[in-house]
């Protein structure tokens, strides 16, 4: 079999990449010229530059190719232009879908969000992948919504299109910090808890796309989330693999805007994305990032680390880029102890 990944350099990308040479396939990665490759780095794989706006090397990559990942996608929270997220997700996402239509590829697995189906209002009582959320405000929620309508649409005309939804994703080689890790950061730093989330480690994510090309339902959307914890359990599960507690409180809503619109407005001046935006608190306030993913477990069999383990690999990571401040990064490596050391074939 061979299988095309787009955003192969990504965080996500880079380990669906890993798990489809794991499972045996010839894999073909679909870059971005001058992007930055070293989450592909010692890896069998054919490169294959490109943009999934320019749909001739879109084309140019399907030829001879059975099975798609459709990772590829901007993910920030803030950009100054709307089109750059929205474009590469609902053009984006057209090209590749058209392209593998005319190629003749068996399966197409587009990869969109857990923040598609929504935010639970009460952690007890998690979102499946019934749920749905077309009001959202934040940017790439939109963006990953209309993408995800396109995959669906091209379902219900017949082509073999999965969606994949995962939320909390953590774990090695992140090594642009993506917003989830830069919220993993702050949790470290001082920041509250205050609102529960899955904790998924990046390699359950991989394996979870090859397991959806193998045996998911063309239409269906499977969220892939790992084990869910409330704030209080956060705190104790930090204290415990960290020997950092945050605390656990609710922040005043004016607050948090106030304090999402000065990272916006530094993300304007410096073009560096925002820690928080003001659309995102209004979608997520007073809610959680809680998913139930019992339809990847029972249908796909995914399997996902408990969080513990979820949180020392990514911390471990964190240390390896020198991501915490030193006070921190010390009191982390003092808890871990051995278990602090990275990898050996992690690259900086």
């Amino acid at each position: 079999m061979k299988t095309l990944v787009t955003g192969a350099n990504g965080h996500i990308g880079s380990h669906v990449v890993r798990a489809c040479v794991a499972a045996g396939q010839s894999t073909v990665a679909f870059v971005r010229p001058g992007s930055d490759r070293r989450a592909l780095a010692g890896l069998d794989v054919e490169l294959c530059e490109g943009d999934l706006l320019d749909e001739g090397s879109v084309v140019r990559a399907m030829e001879g190719i059975d099975t798609v990942h459709h990772v590829g996608a901007v993910h920030r929270n803030w950009v100054d232009d709307e089109a750059k997220m929205m474009e590469p997700a609902v053009q984006g996402t057209r090209h590749v879908l058209e392209a593998a239509k005319r190629a003749g590829v068996r399966r197409v697995v587009v990869t969109s969000s857990g923040a598609t189906a929504g935010f639970a209002h009460d952690p007890a009582q998690p979102l499946t992948e019934s749920a749905s959320n077309p009001m959202a405000q934040s940017l790439y929620t939109r963006s990953k919504y209309a993408e995800e309508q396109v995959a669906l649409t091209a379902a219900a005309s017949g082509q073999d299109v999965v969606v994949t939804n995962p939320s909390g994703v953590f774990g090695p080689r992140d090594y642009r910090l993506t917003p989830a890790t830069r919220g993993l950061v702050g949790l470290l730093q001082g920041d509250p808890a205050f609102f529960a989330l899955c904790f998924t480690d990046v390699r359950d994510v991989a394996r979870g796309h090859v397991l959806a090309a193998e045996k998911a339902k063309s239409g269906h959307r499977y969220l892939l989330t790992g084990e869910l914890l409330t704030p209080p359990q956060l705190r104790e599960l930090f204290g415990r693999v960290t020997g950092i507690r945050p605390s656990v409180m609710m922040p005043p809503k004016f607050l948090l805007k106030w304090l999402a619109g000065s990272a916006e407005r530094r993300a304007r001046k410096t073009g560096e994305d925002a820690s928080l935006t003001r659309a995102v608190v209004d979608d997520f306030y007073g809610r959680h990032l809680a998913y139930d993913s019992a339809r990847s477990r029972s249908e796909l069999g995914v399997t996902y680390r408990p969080a513990d383990h979820v949180v020392r690999d990514a911390v471990r990571w964190l240390l390896f880029v020198d991501a915490l401040k030193p006070k921190v990064a010390a009191k982390v490596r003092g808890t871990l102890a051995a278990a602090a050391a990275p990898d050996g074939d992690w690259l900086r």
